[in-house]
């Protein structure tokens, strides 16, 4: 126990030295809180488990929050002595950063957390969020550009890509499944450019459905019935449009039985099924190889007794694989489709399968026909710009029959009224009717209601 003060002073003096020895010294116009972080990963990764540090305990964040403070006690102690910039912020606000930034998302924590928030935008230092009311800029403080740019490497690290000058432009996937894509300068200015997309299944059910307005009970009847007869839906819309929600709504119509096989670019789907099957895109490593495509995930979907098979969005090559399945016995296809409208999905369809290098083999009609087999009906889901609600705009039927020029025979089944708004089933016959009856389902409950009396042509005009 040393009583003189002028030796303890003394002592002091000489563990501040060594401590300020220890700490490097800041760069110029070196924030000091990046001092102390810098420190806290340096000794993090010489002591810690990289899959501890991925998926923290309670245990991990106490580790972390324990040695910030004595990091934080050796710099205060040191401050003075290297004449190193004053660390003006309180202990606890410093820790609860740190271990925000090295366990969680650092300035997104409180964003991410937020359930309302669906999307989340960086432009340089600007951040932006999208939720259920529309887009606003928010006034979360993001720090620097590098700052950002580490934190993007260090959210993707688990992925083995980084974004940097060889690779300006990175898409991957987060531990809690959002998708995050990133560009930086040269390619993009402000730099860095970030958008982290969410995915939100608002809805379990489809009277989740019934209720948020998306569709009527009606429509939501025929479509449990189509599940039922194991007829091909696809789901088509824009971006943000509530697809990959109602495509999980409809998958976990499928019968306590059945094996799925899931497949998707990014994992969303959560099935409430027993004997399901996610398999998930794997994008190139940083040396280029290691990629596991969507269309080699179909062909391997196949392999292992399906079902029902669902590919959460088709885009490229997958999609003639997956019509050459669905015409060799897989009933059932479910899948969805960037497109404006019904109709232009199947459109959509036809071009997609000539991103497939054997394609330009295969004539348009013959594509045309496979989607007529491999889908029965058409969900078109539109995102309204002001209000944010997402509803199904209009449900079509392919009749199976391809006329002259291509064009995939179909008629639309419930359709939005105009001027009311509803949803309305049109005074069309369904043209499956057959299907259903050979299935076990009475079509007779969808028939064309009452009020869609007259004419398909005056009903038209109506319209």
């Amino acid at each position: 126990m040393i009583s003189d003060p002028t030796k303890r002073a003394h002592q002091q003096s000489e563990i501040s030295q060594m401590v300020g020895a220890a700490l490097r010294r800041p760069e110029a116009g070196e924030n000091p809180y990046r001092v102390v972080l810098r420190q806290v990963r340096q000794k993090l990764m010489a002591t810690s488990d990289p899959y501890e540090l991925a998926h923290p305990t309670a245990t991990t964040r106490q580790k972390v929050e324990t040695l910030t403070r004595q990091i934080i006690a050796d710099y205060r102690l040191a401050q003075p002595v290297q004449g190193l910039p004053v660390l003006d912020l309180p202990d606890d606000e410093i820790v609860r950063r740190i271990v925000s930034d090295v366990l969680g998302f650092g300035p997104l924590d409180p964003l991410l957390r937020d359930e309302r928030i669906e999307e989340i935008i960086v432009n340089g230092t600007d951040i932006w969020v999208i939720d259920e009311t529309g887009k606003h800029r928010t006034q979360t403080n993001a720090g620097d550009a590098d700052s950002l740019v580490e934190l993007i490497n260090r959210l993707v690290a688990p992925t083995g890509r980084q974004v940097n000058l060889a690779n300006p432009i990175l898409d991957a996937q987060l531990p809690d499944g959002s998708r995050l894509n990133a560009t930086i300068a040269p390619v993009a200015t402000p730099s860095p450019s970030m958008t982290i997309r969410r995915h939100r299944l608002v809805a379990r059910q489809m009277q989740d459905l019934v209720q948020l307005e998306s569709l009527t009970e009606a429509a939501a009847q025929f479509l449990k019935a189509a599940i039922q007869a194991r007829l091909g839906i696809l789901v088509a819309g824009g971006t943000s449009s509530g697809k990959t929600n109602f495509l999980n709504v409809l998958a976990g119509l499928f019968p306590d039985g059945e094996r799925v096989i899931v497949i998707e670019d990014t994992r969303e789907l959560q099935l409430p099924i027993q004997d399901v099957v996610y398999q998930t895109v794997r994008y190139a490593n940083a040396e280029g190889t290691g990629e596991i495509t969507q269309r080699r995930l179909v062909q391997n979907a196949l392999r292992m007794r399906p079902d029902r098979i669902v590919v959460g969005e088709v885009r490229g090559a997958e999609t003639l694989d997956m019509l050459l399945a669905a015409n060799t016995g897989h009933e059932g296809f479910l899948s969805t489709v960037h497109a404006n409208s019904a109709g232009q999905a199947l459109t959509r369809l036809v071009q997609l399968t000539k991103l497939a290098s054997e394609g330009s083999l295969i004539d348009d009609k013959t594509v045309a026909e496979w989607i007529t087999e491999a889908f029965h009906i058409v969900a078109f889901l539109r995102r309204d710009p002001f209000s944010g609600k997402r509803r199904v705009e209009e449900i079509i039927e392919l009749s199976g029959s391809v006329e002259q020029g291509n064009r995939i025979l179909n008629q639309p089944i419930f359709t939005r009224d105009t001027e009311r708004g509803d949803l309305i089933r049109t005074p069309y016959p369904l043209a499956r009717a057959d299907r259903l009856r050979d299935r076990g389902v009475d079509p007779a409950p969808f028939a064309p209601a009452p009020r869609a009396i007259g004419t398909p042509e005056s009903w038209a005009r109506r319209r």
